[in-house]
């Protein structure tokens, strides 16, 4: 039985100044080509360099630098996929512009098959980073450094956390132009708005560099999903069309629902969780959500929907304990803009 050689790749390396990280130079790789790039972004404890892989895809034409980056928490695998599969199937010379992709941004927690960086920090709530912070705030801000400067755009790709379920929805700050008509072309399920949700999420590092940014949040973590690697993958491409890099017309399959905030339905007691509600549905005050049962099967509390709504995510975990998260609900309807207050005169 033989087997065939995979196509090499040429693999450089972006060596930054010492003791700084200096932004990814997009215009200087070839264009209507694709090029592999390792950039040293941290030390390991052996002294040697730990490199994050960048994939700069160039088209034969000029036009905005999209950036799309996934697994920033390590078990959130889908995005990789996404990744994946847009480039494999994309043309570029008839592509405009470039797209710069971080198939894996947070590299020790990907080994480990862990959301958290080694330090057990959580990379998307401490951004922009710091230079001589935490471990995983010195990481973030190298990332920060070597990536932000370089785009016009960013998809920040992302599943469920551990133990919990997603529909296929969009976080947004519905109230930007820029951002609402992204999320809009992403086809989203649901569209959630979070204008400044974790002010230290890479969106929201994105934002204060007036880069429009969208999180797109896409199925569950520590697995391959088919369907949502679909979905993200037309989302993308949607979205490429929008920004002009490639010329087609936008592929909706649905209106999405529009939720002016959301809120994690939490237990009061522990027991073994059955929920009675699936992803997506709409349910109204009042309705039965949840019941606890005890290690003899006797009930132990029942949870109701405190207003309508929409389900975004649930808990995968059935073994609950005080304050378990069961039930993401939606707010369902558009956010208002809020009024300036009124200066009192003395």
């Amino acid at each position: 039985m033989s087997s065939k050689s995979l196509p090499s790749i040429d693999i450089c390396e972006i060596r930054p100044r010492t003791g700084r990280h200096t932004a990814i130079d997009v215009g200087s790789f070839p264009k209507n080509e694709r090029s592999d790039v390792y950039v040293p972004m941290y030390e390991r404890a052996t002294g040697n360099r730990m490199s994050v892989p960048f994939i700069v895809a160039r088209g034969a034409k000029d036009g905005p630098v999209l950036g799309i980056t996934a697994a920033l928490h390590g078990n959130e695998l889908n995005g990789i996929r996404i990744i994946h599969h847009v480039l494999r199937n994309l043309d570029l010379s008839k592509l405009s512009g470039t797209l710069l992709c971080v198939p894996i941004v947070n590299i020790p927690g990907f080994n480990a098959g862990s959301r958290y960086f080694t330090d057990g920090l959580d990379l998307n709530t401490i951004f922009p980073g710091k230079s001589d912070g935490q471990p995983a705030e010195q990481y973030a801000r190298a990332f920060a450094s070597s990536f932000l400067p370089s785009i016009d755009c960013l998809l920040d790709l992302h599943t469920a956390s551990e133990g919990r379920l997603n529909t296929f929805y969009v976080r947004t700050d519905w109230l930007d132009e820029r951002t609402r008509e992204l999320a809009i072309c992403a086809d989203p399920s649901i569209i959630l708005h979070s204008p400044k949700h974790g002010g230290g999420t890479l969106r929201n590092a994105a934002r204060r560099r007036g880069i429009p940014a969208i999180t797109i949040e896409a199925g569950n973590p520590s697995v391959f999903q088919g369907k949502m690697v679909i979905e993200g993958e037309t989302a993308v491409l949607n979205i490429m069309v929008l920004l002009g890099m490639l010329k087609g017309v936008v592929n909706s399959s649905s209106r999405p629902v529009i939720c002016d905030s959301s809120k994690w339905l939490r237990t009061t007691g522990g027991g073994i969780l059955e929920t009675t509600f699936k992803l997506g549905e709409r349910v109204e005050k009042k309705q039965l959500l949840a019941v606890t049962r005890d290690a003899f099967d006797r009930k132990l509390q029942e949870y109701y929907a405190p207003s309508d709504g929409i389900v975004i995510g649930k808990a995968a975990y059935p073994v609950a304990i005080p304050g378990t998260r069961f039930c993401h609900l939606g707010s369902i309807g558009e956010p208002k803009l809020l009024k300036p207050k009124k200066r009192q005169t003395k």
